[in-house]
């Protein structure tokens, strides 16, 4: 039990080293209402970290995976369908964005002032329900790269454990992992002005580039979307 401790600390200590994770949580951070507000996102990862490797242990990963095999055997031509009708959708959200950038560049331009402020009054705009369907999204998209993670379960298999103790060593897995989340919360508390000031920056390039971007994602996810079920289906 010692050596699935120490091996818990070491490969905790190795994946909580995520630096998607914590850009994530730096853009965010100067994005909240409150800054108390982004341990929603840093409980949401722990959280969904937890629950991945405790459906792994059980083999419910598996059987999860089958039953979403199945569920595309018997409704495949509906998913593609729904497939299809989601692309279009952001293709027509493409065509909205250009329409409503042009609109906006017709109209009078507001002072520099004026747009610090706006910008300074949008910046804190994300919400705990984003901040917790962001921070399970972003846990479930990194988990194909996780590799200090997938070796944690790998050892975590080989041995037979109560389910007290399988949730004593995810609970230290996942907070040891959330740990740099954790510390780069008080740095902020600690620091909230000087980091608002970048985040002012940030935003404020984010909103030009967004223009010519926003577009283009849409763009791309809409003509993937359109594509790829009728290469299935035809």
């Amino acid at each position: 039990m010692i050596n699935l401790l120490l091996m818990t600390v070491m490969t905790s200590a190795a994946d909580s080293i995520n630096p998607i994770a914590i850009t994530q949580q730096f853009v965010l951070q100067g994005m909240v209402k409150k800054a108390k507000h982004i341990w929603y996102f840093i409980v949401a990862i722990g959280v969904t970290n937890f629950i991945g490797g405790l459906l792994a242990y059980y083999g419910l990963v598996s059987v999860i995976s089958e039953f979403m095999k199945s569920l595309t055997s018997k409704f495949g031509t509906g998913i593609y369908i729904a497939e299809f009708i989601i692309g279009i959708l952001f293709l027509i959200s493409t065509i909205y964005l250009i329409f409503k950038s042009r609109i906006k560049k017709m109209e009078p331009q507001e002072s520099e002032n004026d747009e610090k402020n706006a910008i300074a009054k949008k910046i804190k705009s994300v919400s705990p329900l984003s901040l917790t369907v962001l921070g399970i999204i972003a846990t479930i998209s990194e988990l194909t790269t996780a590799l200090p993670y997938f070796a944690f379960l790998t050892i975590l298999f080989n041995y037979s454990l109560s389910l007290g103790t399988l949730l004593i060593i995810l609970v230290i897995y996942n907070i040891i992992y959330s740990m740099p989340l954790i510390i780069m919360y008080f740095i902020y508390v600690k620091a909230q002005d000087k980091f608002d000031k970048l985040y002012k920056f940030i935003k404020d390039k984010m909103n030009k580039w967004s223009k010519i971007l926003a577009p283009a994602v849409t763009t791309i996810i809409g003509g993937f979307l359109v594509y790829h079920p009728l290469a299935a289906l035809l």
